[in-house]
């Protein structure tokens, strides 16, 4: 895939570059999915031939902490939109793993439970790795977390969208470019280069993209009504407020 030149993605490799190298404990990606986080980052990681473990399955806190266990000597680990993740034992986990206190980072999990004894855990560890946390959304309590590294906020507006996907033409079919500049805008759900490739796809195998273009990039009603009427006509129609107007609509243009 091409580089893309984007302020964000400069951002993002020196980013890796400074949790791949300890410069920072933790790197937090979040925004909506289809726009290149996890791809960027394992393939910066594979070409640095960082030692590194991508974890994106459900986790209670007991599996957790086990997998902070035997990925302790790593050099990064990934924890990409895991189910479970919002577990206050496990928020409690990440904020020991990521910080160090008294010369080390120090994970500890006290339990009755004999499934610590069966899995052969130690009540706490010395955990080596940095961390990158990759969310769609932040997550509520994760503050405390993120706040201890970087935090890079991957929601792009429209425009920004048509710029990186300018620059993704080795992947992304010229027809399926054109077809989102003339039919799609700000209202558009689902408009990824996760999607954009999917129909490039369709269309390289010889099948009608539009028709599948116009069931995956639906545009969100209410956006849809703020970008196409003006304030008077919104209002009448909505009930509501002209300042609840300029408010949504200011917030669809950032």
């Amino acid at each position: 895939m091409a580089k893309i030149t984007n302020e964000k993605f400069k951002l993002l490799e020196e980013g890796l570059k400074a949790v791949s190298n300890g410069n920072i404990n933790i790197l937090t990606l979040y925004g909506s999915p289809g726009t290149g986080k996890t791809y960027t980052t394992l393939e910066y990681l594979k070409e640095q031939s960082v030692n590194y473990e991508y974890i994106n399955s459900y986790s209670t806190p007991l599996s957790f902490y086990e997998l902070l266990w035997k990925n302790r000597y790593k050099d990064v680990v990934i924890f990409d939109d895991i189910q479970g993740i919002n577990n206050p034992i496990i928020l409690s986990m990440l904020k020991s793993a990521c910080w160090i206190s008294n010369g080390a980072r120090i994970v500890s999990y006290y339990s009755t439970s004999s499934k610590m004894d069966l899995h052969g855990l130690p009540e706490n560890f010395e955990f080596k790795p940095n961390i990158i946390l990759i969310f769609n959304k932040l997550i509520q309590g994760y503050g405390p977390i993120t706040n201890r590294g970087v935090t890079i906020n991957f929601n792009f507006n429209f425009d920004d969208k048509i710029k990186i996907f300018d620059e993704l033409k080795d992947v992304l079919d010229e027809d399926v470019l054109d077809y989102v500049k003339l039919n799609c805008n700000e209202s558009t759900t689902n408009l990824s280069v996760r999607t954009l490739v999917i129909l490039s796809n369709l269309k390289i195998a010889g099948q009608d993209f539009k028709l599948f273009a116009k069931e995956m990039l639906k545009p969100d009603e209410d956006k849809q009504l703020l970008i196409t009427m003006n304030c008077k006509e919104w209002c009448d129609k909505s009930g509501q407020h002209r300042s609840t107007y300029f408010r949504k609509k200011n917030k669809i243009q950032d």
